[in-house]
Parts: C-alpha cells; sequence; structure tokens
C-alpha cells in the first residue's frame, strides 16, 4: 500500500492514457493495475487531472500506433469518467506554458510535457501518473516509476 495520503492528487500524462489503451504497450500491465487499483482505493490518489491536449496527444498517438477505434474508445472513455477531471487550457495558462518551454532550451522535453508541469503547478499536484524521464526533470514525482507501486 502506497505511503501517499488519500488526498493526493495525481495528473494523468498521455503516455499513462497510451499503455492503458494499447495491450502491447510495454507498460500496459502496469499502468492498467494502477489505474484499477486508483478505482477500487487500493492506491491513494485523487483526485485525477488531465488536460484536453493530453487527450488529444492520446487520439492522435493512439491513431497512429495502434487504430481509430482504440482512439476513439480512449477519447469517450476519458470524457466520460466521472473520476477524471479535464482542464481547459485558457491563453493566460497557454503562456505560461510557452516561458516555461523556452526557458529549458537544453532539453527535448515535449510541449505538453511542459504544460502538464505548469498545469500541475497551478493545481498543486506533485505527482504525475507517466513513464517519461522528463517529468523527473521537471520537477514532478512519477507514478509509478518512482514511487514503487504495481
Amino acid at each position: 500500500m502506497s505511503q501517499v495520503s488519500r488526498s493526493t492528487p495525481l495528473f494523468v500524462d498521455t503516455n499513462a492514457f497510451v499503455a492503458v489503451f494499447n495491450e502491447d504497450d510495454t507498460h500496459h500491465d502496469a499502468a492498467t493495475e494502477l489505474l484499477d487499483g486508483i478505482g477500487a482505493g487500493e492506491y491513494a490518489y485523487g483526485p485525477l487531472y488531465t488536460s484536453r491536449y493530453v487527450l488529444s496527444e492520446t487520439a492522435t498517438t493512439l491513431l497512429y500506433g495502434v487504430g481509430h477505434a482504440e482512439a476513439v474508445e480512449a477519447v469517450a472513455t476519458v470524457r466520460d469518467s466521472s473520476s477524471i477531471n479535464l482542464i481547459d487550457v485558457d491563453p493566460h495558462r497557454f503562456d505560461v506554458t510557452v516561458k516555461q518551454f523556452e526557458q529549458y532550451d537544453d532539453q527535448s522535453i515535449s510541449f505538453i510535457d511542459h504544460m502538464n508541469a505548469t498545469l500541475a503547478e497551478e493545481y498543486d499536484i506533485s505527482h504525475i501518473f507517466a513513464f517519461d524521464d522528463d517529468f523527473a526533470t521537471l520537477g514532478l514525482t512519477r507514478v509509478p516509476v518512482d514511487t514503487g507501486e504495481v
């Protein structure tokens, strides 16, 4: 069982969603187990957050990597979920992301990953459901990679 308090919010990244909806993804089992465990109360994370940009990136990644049906299923599942909060990115939030993206000129971190980090900071979220090393660089704790769950 996790040492994280029940009120630890969790931001969900594209690669976590892709892992859940792509059975051939190397992280599929871990991602599915974690998400199921969160839903069952086995892992103490919540509420869950993501952005419409992450959802867009997820759909595109699944479309080209797996297929149209999986991309549609992922979008519908996330949009219909009562446990995932979709964050809109207004012009101010977008501008904050642009500034952070510009500052990391010695890194190859995607724009959406920077956006995830700036949204996480705004919402006081320190944990991200993700497998990318980029998030450690951006100061976020990756679940399950850094926390050891699953």
